[in-house]
């Protein structure tokens, strides 16, 4: 939030802090450290006035982590909701659920974005390793779903041709909704049943 940076007694730069532990107040609402560890970067002085998403503190964290890099066309998803990660190690412990913390700020790039998730402080891991980690960013069930490359857009809104009982085709606007990397959601614009070519509108 934006507002003026007020910090805790207890915050200060080689202090410890817990997960949840309020490290400041920004306009009377609490900012908390997400995770157990230690400040080692206090970035604006107390009583400053800040803008929205900018770092007041910088907390070390006890245990590993993973920088996923997520591309920027997507990034907006994880502040749509709850998302959770499950890291797999290569050549490690597979199923591990890590915990997420969103970038703060704007990417330096136009490709992705790193974001960082927290492991387990019992997790056995050493630096370096590689992983995967998948995402999920919500869920739905029984719904309209389409392959993505029979649909335009992948946001909000796209557009299909739908085939008629004809033969003909029409350009259908829809809805859309999440999407798992294969299917889409169609939350509007498309019926059960409804027959839609393979391809997009201007493709094919």
């Amino acid at each position: 939030m934006a507002g003026q940076v007020a910090y805790t007694d207890r915050s200060a730069a080689g202090s410890s802090v817990d997960a949840d532990h309020a490290i400041a107040r920004v306009d009377g609402q609490p900012v908390v450290s997400p995770a157990p560890g230690t400040i080692a970067e206090m970035r604006a002085a107390d009583a400053t006035e800040v803008v929205s998403r900018i770092p007041i503190a910088v907390v070390s964290y006890r245990g590993f982590g993973v920088v996923v890099d997520v591309p920027v066309s997507e990034q907006y998803r994880l502040y749509e909701g709850a998302v959770t990660a499950t890291v797999n190690v290569t050549g490690g412990p597979s199923g591990i659920g890590c915990q997420l913390v969103p970038p703060a700020q704007a990417p330096d790039t136009k490709e992705s974005v790193g974001v960082l998730c927290l492991l387990p402080l019992d997790t056995a891991v050493a630096s370096g390793l590689e992983t995967k980690v998948g995402l999920n960013t919500g869920r739905r069930d029984d719904v309209l779903a389409l392959p993505l490359q029979a649909v335009s857009g992948r946001a909000g809104q796209g557009r299909v041709s739908r085939v008629n009982h004809d033969g003909s085709r029409e350009t259908v606007t829809v809805g859309l909704g999440l999407t798992d990397g294969v299917y889409i959601e169609i939350v509007s614009g498309l019926e059960a049943g409804d027959t839609v070519a393979g391809l997009p509108p201007g493709v094919g």
